[in-house]
């Protein structure tokens, strides 16, 4: 049965989680509400690793001095501060991993997911309320941060079940910037040469 949340737009876009400033998107705002609990409408992710964009961790990795007491206290920061791993300094996210708790009915149907499904976001942590619990490791080689925490995913939000056939760091890592190669394709024609500034990241690699 369907109810008048079914077509409430703020709610699949997320922006009654919002806390600073009110109405704005998820994305753009300074603070989302990370209360890890799954509201109607909503999917809660039980969150094993993040893996933040190579700009931002690379900034935080600079900033900390490569110590990883100290780019965990600071990503811990962060979460503590906007409710989500938004990093303020280079605008950026990433993507996490973890496994369906709590799973809206529509979103299941839409995405064909079922609780204990790991899955991948698809969308940017820039727009998820994430609750971190406590950080169990940092991987400075590849700008991974295994976690203990929780996420809420709106209807809005596309992400991708893992599968099982493939290594996981080299789906996710593939996953985390699929827009970007797709862009230059869909920009580029046989034949042109192509600049790529910035190949020591992951999206400029697959570029």
């Amino acid at each position: 049965m369907q109810t008048s949340l079914d077509h409430d737009i703020f709610r699949e876009l997320g922006i009654h989680r919002v806390i600073e400033p009110r109405g704005a998107l998820p994305q753009p705002a300074w603070k989302l509400d990370n209360t890890p609990t799954a509201y109607p409408t909503e999917t809660l992710i039980d969150v094993q690793r993040l893996h933040i964009d190579s700009a931002s961790f690379t900034q935080i990795a600079s900033a900390c001095e490569r110590d990883t007491h100290r780019i965990s206290r600071h990503i811990i920061d962060i979460v503590a501060e906007r409710g989500k791993m938004h990093n303020p300094v280079t605008g950026s996210g990433g993507v996490l991993v973890g496994t369906i708790e709590h799973l809206d009915e529509t979103f299941g149907r839409k995405h064909q997911l079922a609780i204990g499904d790991t899955i991948v976001s698809l969308t940017s942590l820039s727009w998820l309320p994430l609750y971190l619990e406590h950080i169990n490791q940092i991987h400075l080689d590849r700008s991974e941060v295994e976690v203990k925490g929780k996420a809420i995913f709106f209807r809005s939000n596309p992400l991708a079940k893992l599968p099982g056939d493939l290594p996981q760091e080299m789906v996710v890592a593939a996953l985390d910037v699929a827009g970007a190669p797709a862009r230059v394709a869909a920009l580029a024609t046989p034949g042109q040469r192509v600049t790529v500034l910035g190949a020591g990241g992951t999206a400029g690699l697959l570029t």
